[in-house]
């Protein structure tokens, strides 16, 4: 069973983790109904507007479907393409001719998730650097990024992550590590308050969520999670045939 914790997270964002894990651990199967949600209400102890708030942000981000008189149920994966080229947050701000900058948010050392732990394949007894920052674009707030790295593969490395400072230039430069490609996966959300008080945007308006699993020499070595201002950025795929 599921418990929530009376700290810093909303309940609500404590609830989506709790079946993203449970998705992504293939516990609850493509196809396969989950839980009411009365039953969510009567596990979590919490008010049914905040089932109905975690349910609908993951059927926007393609992890539930909802069918009318029936239920919720685990969404078949959406189709993917494949980016034409990798680049960091700053690389992109710059070649779109702007000034990238970040402001640090909050910055931890913590037990990772199941998820993390899976994605990171770090070991059981591993914690991770935690690290949520506000992503700017001409000092105009554009993108909300939480990354998660092993703190074994990088030691100290806190004290490199400051305001303005692109993490994949300090992970060439302190570490001497290359990312070489990642795996992206886009989805439409609904900015809840708290997205829409740090972007600066009026209710309505819709984000991009962004995951993104970074490799080097084929160990992943970053998973980062963005949500991005829909008034602000666009995604451009380059597709191949083969």
């Amino acid at each position: 069973m599921g418990t929530l914790n009376k700290g810093n997270t909303p309940l609500y964002k404590q609830i989506i983790n709790y079946i993203r894990e449970k998705i992504d651990q293939s516990e609850w199967e493509a196809g396969e109904k989950i839980p009411t949600e009365s039953e969510l209400v009567e596990q979590f102890n919490v008010s049914r507007i905040t089932v109905v708030k975690a349910l609908e942000r993951l059927v926007d981000e393609g992890y539930l479907r909802r069918e009318q008189g029936k239920g919720t149920f685990v969404k078949n994966p959406s189709l993917s393409g494949e980016p034409s080229e990798l680049l960091s947050f700053s690389e992109s701000i710059k070649r779109d001719g702007k000034t990238p900058g970040t402001i640090i948010l909050e910055k931890n050392k913590m037990v990772p998730s199941a998820r993390i732990k899976q994605l990171l394949q770090l070991n059981s007894n591993e914690n991770i650097w935690n690290f949520k920052r506000l992503m700017l674009a001409d000092n105009e707030p554009i993108g909300v990024q939480i990354s998660y790295f092993s703190v074994k593969t990088l030691p100290q490395f806190d004290q490199f992550v400051v305001d303005n400072v692109s993490l994949y230039e300090t992970l060439r430069n302190e570490y001497n590590i290359h990312i070489d490609n990642a795996v992206e996966t886009y989805s439409a959300v609904q900015l809840d308050e708290e997205e829409r008080k740090l972007l600066a945007v009026k209710r309505g308006v819709v984000g991009f969520a962004v995951e993104r699993l970074s490799f080097t020499a084929d160990k992943p070595i970053e998973f980062v999670r963005s949500i991005m201002r829909s008034d602000k950025t666009n995604f451009t795929v380059k597709l191949i045939r083969k």
